[in-house]
């Protein structure tokens, strides 16, 4: 499974996609801004393969990537968020579908790798009386209406799983509220009234170091809210499918990041929801980058310290042993008792 997500097929797909990103990004823009994009989009991929390192010059054009990015969006779909009605009433909330953990792995977890099974395993163990509920292509559409539209480009190869699963998010918060998480999170304690407790949750890092278009300030693959902000997800579903119904490519895949700064510049009680977020998990990061160390008692004691939703990856393979000890990979698989 591991080999398969970098096959040549999807590389020469992406690379096509991408230059067609960029000549639409040049067509609102400029081609020397839209090329910029492009660049540090390559700056990007050569940074999931070094370990995120950034240096300064590298930092510079992913600011100036964003900057661009943001002026797209804006010129080309900046009209939506303007004449968008975000007082609309909102359906009522079945009270059995409240407060629930949402994550999605569309084969289901019998198919799923070894590391996606911990992980769940690990949210159900720590969910306290908040029902988990995995979505899989079997039962998606018991709980949220896929448009016909979509389903005929989802056909087609247009709109891959991948962004069926962004609007899955949005519409399950959106309909019912509660918390969304990506499926390899791996969660060491129990969600605690900060990821329940409040009108809106994701995790927030105001000292986050790498420069993405979040700032550290939300995460897509943790969102959640309660039942009288979902008017946010609402809005960000409708975005994310006026975007899809006049498009057949995906321009950036940071796609639901920047709607989601757009929507935050356009109206002032969605900015105030975000600045409201407490920050919370703050090395939500750094269990990944050891999980081909040797496991170390003390070294797990900082981490999980002010931490207990760490994303690691399913897309890497790690050692179970390192100069003859066990890795904190080898932990994260087999321990079951964190």
């Amino acid at each position: 499974m591991v080999s398969g997500h970098n096959s040549a097929t999807r590389i020469i797909h992406r690379i096509g996609e991408e230059i067609r990103a960029t000549g639409e990004v040049a067509s609102v823009t400029s081609w020397r801004e839209a090329l910029e994009t492009f660049r540090a989009k390559w700056d990007i991929q050569v940074m999931n393969h070094n370990g995120f390192a950034e240096p300064p010059a590298v930092r510079d054009r992913l600011i100036r990537k964003h900057e661009i990015m943001l002026k797209y969006f804006e010129r080309r779909y900046g009209e939506f968020y303007r004449s968008y009605d975000y007082a609309a009433p909102m359906d009522p909330v079945d009270p059995n579908m409240e407060g629930r953990v949402w994550i999605c792995w569309w084969q289901g977890l019998e198919n799923a790798p070894e590391i996606v099974k911990r992980c769940v395993e690990s949210i159900q163990r720590n969910a306290g009386d908040h029902q988990v509920t995995i979505i899989t292509d079997r039962n998606v559409e018991q709980y949220i209406d896929i448009p016909e539209w979509v389903k005929r480009k989802q056909a087609k190869g247009i709109i891959s799983r991948t962004h069926l699963s962004d609007l899955l998010r949005l519409s399950l918060l959106s309909r019912y509220g509660g918390l969304w998480l990506d499926a390899t999170f791996f969660c060491t304690g129990p969600l605690s009234d900060t990821t329940f407790g409040e009108p809106l949750f994701s995790v927030k890092r105001p000292d986050y170091l790498h420069c993405s278009v979040a700032q550290g300030y939300f995460a897509n693959y943790s969102l959640g809210c309660d039942n009288e902000t979902r008017w946010i997800f609402r809005t960000l579903q409708d975005f994310y499918l006026h975007y899809w119904k006049f498009n057949d490519y995906l321009v950036d895949y940071l796609l639901t990041d920047y709607l989601i700064v757009l929507a935050q510049r356009h109206n002032k009680a969605i900015a105030d929801a975000f600045a409201a977020i407490k920050p919370n998990n703050p090395r939500c990061d750094d269990l990944y980058k050891a999980l081909g160390e040797p496991y170390d008692e003390e070294v797990w004691s900082k981490l999980t310290e002010e931490t207990n939703l760490f994303k690691l990856t399913w897309k890497q393979e790690f050692p179970l042993e390192e100069d003859g000890r066990p890795t904190f990979y080898h932990y994260v698989l087999g321990k079951r008792t964190v």
